[in-house]
């Protein structure tokens, strides 16, 4: 049974470089590991542009710590959220670049 999905697989791979096209896996476990406070995890991580200044904080509340502002336009990498109203991930530009902690949702633009 192995050996069949291997080979559906192999041949679905090979019918897509063919078509040019391609196949989009997700990793079998997540390269980062996630808070256990995330209840929805994305496959792919999502970009999104901060719409308006925002904390940075330690966990998905106002109650926890602030680790940062992040201003207008800078860019944040979403891994997961919490019933998508806190999100958690990545800051990719600014001030705070490079540091991992939740954001409220609602001030998170595609």
């Amino acid at each position: 049974m192995k050996l069949i999905a291997t080979r559906i697989a192999a041949g679905a791979a090979s019918a897509a470089a063919l078509l040019g096209s391609s196949i989009l896996v997700a990793p079998a476990a997540s390269a980062t590991s996630l808070p256990k406070a995330c209840n929805w995890e994305w496959a792919y991580p999502q970009n999104k542009n901060v719409s308006t200044a925002v904390n940075l904080r330690s966990g998905p509340a106002t109650k926890y710590k602030s680790l940062g502002i992040l201003y207008k336009g800078a860019r944040f990498t979403e891994y997961c959220n919490k019933d998508f109203k806190w999100s958690y991930g990545k800051v990719v530009s600014g001030p705070n670049k490079g540091k991992r902690g939740w954001v409220k949702y609602a001030y998170l633009n595609p």
